[in-house]
């Protein structure tokens, strides 16, 4: 057994990194650009990888908003790529150079929701889709929201604003029928719980 694990140790140790080599862009659109990417096994050998970018700027921003009374603001949102409704936490894109993730985020609720929030903190970033996509998201946890005004929405965007009550979440999220529902929501539970939000 022991001479077993030494011995898997060095062959580990043998083995070279994967090596990326060059990308070739097979699709470049407005939004997005579909990539091979050329890389080189832990073996040697020659391989391919399909992927997407996205034409950004930095990481998505998502914005779990709680109110005073324990709701979390969600928005049922049509996806066009799945043919079909989607409860999902506010998000969107940094529209522009120089502007902050929490800018964004901000903005972004205004727009989608006509909610604002007064305390926003980052609470948990990284990737999302890693096999596919080289994005990352950074998920916001705001306080104290309030509508200010009525959402603003691009002429592409079918949204309608939800408010659900924490403690009651992950009932409502069970009780969908024929509709989907993002699975970022109840991953962020725990960190609302953590932060004594629940009422």
């Amino acid at each position: 057994m022991w001479f077993g694990e030494v011995l898997f140790d060095r062959i580990s140790l043998n083995l070279a990194k994967l090596k990326i080599l060059h990308d070739e862009v097979v699709f470049n659109g407005k939004f997005i650009r579909a990539l091979i990417r050329h890389f080189r096994t832990r073996h040697g050998n020659m391989q391919t990888w399909e992927m997407v970018k996205r034409k950004t700027y930095g990481r998505i921003v998502i914005i779990a908003a709680i109110t005073p009374d324990g709701e979390i603001i969600l928005e049922k949102n049509y996806r066009v790529p799945l043919k079909s409704y989607v409860i999902e936490l506010p998000a969107g894109l940094i529209d522009k150079k120089g502007e902050s993730e929490i800018d964004a985020a901000r903005r972004e609720l205004l727009e989608e929701t006509g909610y604002v929030v007064d305390k926003m903190e980052m609470v948990v970033s990284g990737p999302f889709n890693a096999g596919l996509l080289d994005d990352e998201v950074a998920i916001f946890l705001g306080t104290n929201a309030r509508k200010v005004k009525e959402p603003e929405l691009e002429e592409c965007e079918d949204i309608e604003v939800l408010k659900v009550p924490l403690k009651k979440l992950l009932d409502y999220l069970a009780s969908l029928k024929g509709i989907k529902a993002d699975v970022k929501i109840p991953a962020m539970l725990p960190y609302i719980q953590k932060r004594g939000l629940f009422k």
